[in-house]
């Protein structure tokens, strides 16, 4: 399945101190054609009898290189009095009728609904993969918002690296060397489907009195020391920042996208 635009705008505002309230109950509607990252999109099964169906979501667990959570129980929807078209597309809302899409995905096999069956998901068909640069606590964090807890935003801080800090990677550290606080837009949406946030201004860092070390990734963290990282992203190149040096990036150099 895939985030809606609805649903990564929340993510990406994080970074701009607001949290994510968890949908008090969700559930999974049927859709004939694809509702489309715009969650408006697409046409919803409409026959006699049809309504959308609660669905309960399984904790985040690692899958791959990602996470991902699946319907814990088996869903069954009404029985169909005539038939009623063929379901293509699945999705996550957050209403009965109306409300928001927070999730959507193409099914595998198409599903005819024909006279006198009930449409029936059996446990862990219904499944959200997640991977990319984001940390593990903010995907976990962000999942769990569909099992019913909040998320809370965040004044966001630029940390500099050599590495990955929640791996093997370390950020500096003494010589003058604090983290810097930046500044999110808010988020818009690309033609490639993306939502994008970026720095809406220059980030400079203080002056190093010593050897910080080899610069090569940089990590948006939740706090101005310890905390949460958030993302993590490799900048390409490495940069020797010793005595007298400071690290800058111009606005927009800070790019975040989610899809």
């Amino acid at each position: 399945m895939y985030a809606t635009n609805y649903f990564e705008e929340l993510m990406l505002n994080l970074m701009r101190s607001q949290s994510i309230t968890a949908p008090a109950n969700l559930y999974l509607a049927l859709f004939q054609s694809n509702p489309t990252d715009s969650g408006t999109g697409g046409t919803e099964v409409a026959y006699t009898g049809y309504a959308r169906q609660a669905i309960t979501f399984s904790a985040p667990a690692a899958s791959g290189a990602g996470l991902a959570m699946q319907n814990t129980a088996l869903i069954t929807f009404p029985e169909a009095p005539a038939s009623a078209g063929t379901v293509t597309y699945v999705a996550v809302m957050d209403s009965l009728s109306g409300g928001n899409m927070w999730l959507y995905g193409q099914l595998d096999q198409s599903l005819t609904i024909q006279a006198g069956v009930s449409p029936v998901f059996r446990a862990g068909s219904v499944k959200w993969i997640w991977s990319g640069n984001l940390s593990t606590y903010y995907r976990t964090a962000i999942m769990n918002t569909l099992r019913g807890t909040n998320c809370s935003g965040f004044a966001p801080y630029v940390a500099y690296c050599n590495g990955d800090p929640t791996g093997a990677g370390n950020e500096f550290s003494g010589n003058n060397y604090t983290r810097t606080a930046v500044t999110m837009t808010a988020p818009a949406q690309q033609p490639s489907g993306t939502a994008l946030s970026q720095n809406s201004a220059d980030i400079i860092s203080g002056v190093a009195t010593g050897n910080w070390g080899t610069l090569n990734t940089v990590a948006i963290y939740d706090a101005t020391s310890s905390g949460n990282a958030y993302a993590v992203i490799n900048i390409g190149t490495s940069y020797n920042v010793t005595t007298g040096y400071a690290v800058g990036f111009h606005a927009g150099d800070l790019q975040f996208n989610i899809n």
